[in-house]
């Protein structure tokens, strides 16, 4: 597991549902490319996905956040 990447405590994740459609969340990692000058690196962030409404909630230092406003599409 990365850096970037925090546990959430199983009591908390067992009641995690999504805000918008109430669905189900899945543990994920989102992996992004970050450009500074003629470099790339990758990184990588854990978030919770909706598969049924195709958001991706971050996760913040082992807190999700479960905003619609700052959720990933993750539909393409």
């Amino acid at each position: 597991m990365s850096h970037s990447q925090q546990t959430i405590e199983p009591w908390l994740r067992g009641i995690l549902r999504c805000p918008q459609c109430k669905g189900e969340l899945v543990d994920a990692v989102h992996a992004a490319s970050e450009h500074a000058g003629t470099e790339t690196a990758e990184t990588e962030t854990a978030e919770l996905r909706c598969d049924t409404c195709h958001l991706a909630y971050p996760v913040e230092g082992g807190v999700p956040v479960l905003l619609v406003d700052l959720a990933r599409r993750t539909d393409g």
